[in-house]
């Protein structure tokens, strides 16, 4: 547990430091004591399992990433489409959307993924079942392809 610790303290403070750009001795101690009271709490909560299963997910995070900004994206524009358009075309609507993930952590991944993507958001989750409103049979079509469901199983180690 102490190198999670470690390894979370570590990170957290690389990228806190990346993003601040403060050099000052003071706040370089501040930030590192932030980091390590996050790391801290993170343990103390639990976040990292016995079986290492969460820490994995953090890990394969960067290459789920790039999938999510471009769904992102490309929802964007079609909400920016419906908005402009002179009809205003949308077709509100609610699905139930069977998830397959193995663990908690990956099902909310995945119904915060739904709500990231605009046009769709994640109402509810009951037995790995995600409820979402999607404001157009678009971005409805979009979260019944089941592509952000086969990415986070990517996430998770679940092929």
């Amino acid at each position: 547990m102490f190198i999670k610790f470690c390894l979370s303290t570590s990170l957290l403070f690389l990228v806190w430091l990346l993003l601040s750009g403060f050099l000052k001795t003071n706040l370089i101690v501040l930030g590192l004591l932030s980091s390590g009271l996050v790391s801290l709490l993170a343990v103390k909560l639990g976040l990292f399992s016995q079986n290492g299963q969460r820490l994995q997910i953090n890990l394969r995070l960067p290459r789920y990433l790039p999938f999510l900004f471009k769904e992102i994206w490309q929802s964007n524009l079609h909400v920016a489409a419906l908005i402009l358009h002179p009809k205003l075309p949308i077709q509100p609507q609610t699905l139930r959307y069977q998830a397959h993930q193995k663990t908690d952590s990956g099902l909310a991944v995945h119904a915060n993924s739904i709500t990231l993507t605009p046009g769709t958001i994640s109402v509810d989750i009951n037995n790995n079942e995600i409820l979402v409103h999607a404001i157009s049979d678009t971005t409805a079509a979009g979260v019944k392809s089941g592509s952000i469901d086969k990415q986070v199983c990517k996430l998770e180690g679940k092929s």
